[in-house]
């Protein structure tokens, strides 16, 4: 199945991709050894600047992991690269023993923070319509010692966002369970995002109280416009598209 292309990308423009896969109970075992193996990104693609496999937490942000649910997050030299990937047997091959897969193509026009020492999303959208919407990623290392205090706060932190206006999709992911911890979601626009940030009165706490309390070695705070989409999450694109 194609992308279909919400918006023009310029030739040799760097993009994002997010790629959440759904596996029915009898692939779930298969699932989990390929992320052992690291199964799309052992032979690094061509075209791939940064990527990363990931596992899931059960309900969304859990200390539980998900065993049906996996994501791949890259960032590629353009998109006909990141393309030629999501068309290639390696990539086909993988998503065919999948009950659902959804790809997002994303420009990132905010990015500050690190992952692995190094912030992988060089902003290139400097300016975006008022009305598109506007996907998010937040990405944590947190310091062991300060592991039981941070999951105390997640089921609220939860809520917090699912009660929110204006959300169309949110999804817990990470490379370590526990320890390294991100949370991708999209919005209506960014004027939705706002609303979150600034007058959810429990999200302003928790972010003063990380601040304060030093929960993390490492964090990272991006957002994107998506420019393209392909497949379902949960029998439907959150853009709306299907």
């Amino acid at each position: 199945m194609p992308f279909r292309h919400l918006f023009s990308v310029q030739p040799g423009q760097s993009v994002v991709t997010f790629t959440v896969f759904r596996f029915g109970a009898a692939r779930r075992w298969w699932a989990l050894g390929q992320m052992g193996r690291s199964a799309l990104l052992r032979a690094k693609p061509e075209g791939l600047a940064f990527g990363k496999m990931m596992g899931s937490g059960r309900g969304g942000f859990s200390m539980v992991p998900d065993f049906s649910q996996y994501a791949l997050l890259g960032v590629w030299h353009s998109q006909a690269t990141a393309e030629t990937f999501f068309a290639s047997s390696l990539y086909q091959d993988y998503a065919a023993r999948a009950a659902e897969a959804y790809t997002l193509q994303l420009l990132p026009t905010q990015s500050h923070g690190h992952w692995d020492g190094a912030n992988p999303f060089v902003p290139v959208a400097k300016t975006v319509a008022e009305n598109l919407p506007v996907v998010v990623l937040t990405r944590a290392n947190i310091r062991f010692s300060r592991l039981p205090e941070f999951w105390r706060n997640v089921p609220k932190a939860q809520q917090a966002v699912k009660q929110s206006d204006g959300l169309l999709f949110s999804v817990g992911v990470g490379e370590l369970p526990l320890v390294q911890q991100a949370t991708v979601s999209i919005w209506q626009n960014a004027e939705a995002v706002k609303r979150f940030a600034y007058q959810q009165t429990f999200h302003k706490d928790i972010v003063q109280m990380t601040r304060r309390r030093n929960w993390y070695s490492e964090d990272l705070f991006a957002r994107f416009v998506p420019v393209a989409v392909v497949g379902t999450y949960q029998g439907r694109d959150p853009l709306g598209f299907v």
